[in-house]
């Protein structure tokens, strides 16, 4: 490769927010050279990859299968926290599903950073540049030209037949029935980032022709000069792991929430304390890489079903026809997506005994509503039951958790992978809605005031060596409970945040043609699933640096 003219960009890192970014920039300045550096091969012609079973490769050789530090409030468990490890990065093993988040969200981003581009009226316009949507519905909050098709169970004629009962089961609907218009409480359909119920990956959907690419290439710092304006370091291109130097203008590390705090500290880009406990040069003292590393936690729970018989859960064994026709085969086996907020003086409270005396209205999670628990009902058993017709299913996940952790370095070698802590459940106010929400789930699936608790759900099939879950455990039980079986939803973000490592156009703060651009520099818990406020996130992003 002939690098000895220099590259104008060079972005490290071809995930999502790294295939936006280089596709965008070259759209936007035609004449620019960039190198793309990716760490893993280049699948996104894999038809296994594109088929909806792809989340078997959870685990499997396109995914780094990182695992967390020994958690210390989940009884010590270390755990699993898979990403991508390929071109295309979390579109290659994720779920597609399609959540913006809401309003709300983007309000308090833009809030914290004092600058509205990043709020949600600000995000919108890139929202719309990901979007083919399916209707005309909500059409002011939508993009129908945009870069990826996005399908629901109705648009694609999935039709289950538990569908009507557990929408009459919930909340009252989001307008429009859409989780994706602003607003996220309530319950909406499920949305997937589909085409035709096929994957639809990064760098498949944004194009990289006339992009450079090194695919299985793993960067192992940055390279920086002392001879910047101001006296500040600036970044003059990268160093490969095998010691191999490339010079360019800008870089730009998209390496994701895991990796890019990684990446910056072998180049002396960190805390002091971790830096000369390695061995690595402090170029620059920066002690908030690592920190404000945050995920959701997830939980699963199997529900045995009264009567089988009735069809509504797959069966792998003995397949129902109905879900043997070609449509079914197109999406995750779900209708909807339901999102609650919680009561409102045991947030209150929870806040306080977090952070000592009365909570402060002005609190970030008090200053608007935001929904605070997600739930999906799967129309099949899920691990560790196999699917046999005798179960269906729900995943909860904890949408805006205050616990936050770090994300540091074991060794100066960058193939040995970060140091990953989370910190889950360290909050009075994560455990506070976990045993609201956990008591609001056994009230859906087990108790009289809902056709699925009355009808459909005989009870809880409990894994783990736990007692079934009903509305009346206590609040121990429910700790105990989260604590052994919360697992990641592999939705890492914040670990170099905007307003403390990188400024709001995505610099890295006190080092010259040097930028983040991922989830690492969402500031935020983002309420959602967090793919497509990545996608808008480096949609902006790319803009941004195309403008200087």
């Amino acid at each position: 490769m002939d690098s000895s003219e220099g590259w104008d960009h060079i972005v490290v890192g071809g995930g999502l927010a790294g295939c936006v970014v280089a596709s965008r920039l070259k759209e936007y300045q035609p004449s620019a050279r960039i190198l793309v550096i990716e760490a893993g091969p280049d699948v996104s012609h894999n038809k296994e990859i594109l088929q909806f079973q792809s989340l078997q490769f959870l685990g499997g050789q396109f995914d780094w299968a990182y695992k967390t530090l020994p958690q210390k409030h989940c009884d010590g468990r270390e755990v699993d926290i898979p990403a991508g490890r390929a071109l295309g990065g979390g579109s290659i093993i994720n779920g597609c599903a399609w959540l913006r988040g809401s309003r709300a969200d983007f309000d308090s981003w833009a809030d914290l950073v004092g600058d509205r581009r990043w709020s949600y009226d600000g995000q919108l316009p890139y929202f719309k540049k990901t979007e083919k949507w399916y209707n005309d519905e909500l059409a002011d909050q939508h993009g129908h030209d945009g870069k990826f098709d996005i399908e629901s169970p109705v648009s694609t004629n999935r039709l289950y037949p538990l569908a009507g009962i557990t929408e009459q089961a919930w909340l009252s609907p989001s307008p429009g029935n859409d989780m994706n218009a602003g607003t996220n409480l309530g319950i909406g359909q499920l949305n997937e980032n589909r085409r035709d119920g096929a994957r639809q990956v990064a760098p498949l959907v944004y194009s990289l022709e006339d992009v450079t690419v090194l695919r299985d290439t793993m960067v192992g710092s940055i390279l920086l000069s002392k001879e910047g304006a101001d006296d500040e370091p600036k970044a003059t291109g990268v160093r490969l792991a095998d010691g191999t130097e490339i010079h360019g203008k800008q870089v730009i590390v998209s390496a994701g929430a895991y990796r890019a705090p990684q990446i910056l500290m072998h180049s002396g880009l960190g805390p002091k304390e971790v830096l000369e406990k390695q061995g690595i040069e402090t170029v620059l003292d920066a002690s908030e890489v690592g920190q404000n590393f945050t995920d959701h936690v997830m939980m699963r729970m199997n529900w045995e079903l009264k009567d089988p018989a009735q069809g509504y859960a797959i069966d792998f064994q003995k397949p129902n026809p109905l879900f043997s026709e070609p449509q079914f085969a197109k999406g995750a086996p779900a209708s909807y997506v339901a999102s609650a907020a919680v009561p409102r003086d045991g947030l209150e409270a929870a806040i306080a005994k977090d952070e000592g005396g009365k909570a402060d209205p002005e609190h970030p999670l008090l200053k608007r509503e935001f929904a605070m628990m997600e739930t999906m009902v799967l129309y099949l058993a899920v691990p560790p039951l196999t699917p046999d017709g005798l179960h269906i299913s729900s995943f909860l996940m904890a949408m805006k958790p205050t616990s936050r952790g770090t994300v540091t370095i074991a060794s100066k070698d960058p193939a040995d992978p970060p140091l990953l802590d989370p910190n889950y459940l360290a909050t009075e106010v994560d455990k506070y809605v976990w045993r609201h929400s956990l008591r609001q789930a056994a009230k859906l699936m087990t108790g009289d005031t809902t056709v699925l608790g009355r009808d459909v759900v005989a009870g809880e099939t409990p894994f783990g060596g736990f007692e079934p879950l009903t509305t009346d455990v206590s609040d121990e039980d429910l700790d105990k409970r989260v604590r052994g079986q919360g697992t990641s939803t592999y939705h890492g973000a914040g670990s170099c945040s905007m307003g403390s490592v990188v400024d709001t156009d995505l610099r890295f703060k006190g080092v010259q043609n040097l930028r983040v651009v991922d989830a690492s520099a969402i500031p935020i818990a983002i309420g959602a699933h967090i793919q497509a406020a990545v996608y808008a996130l480096a949609e902006q992003a790319a803009v941004i640096i195309s403008q200087g």
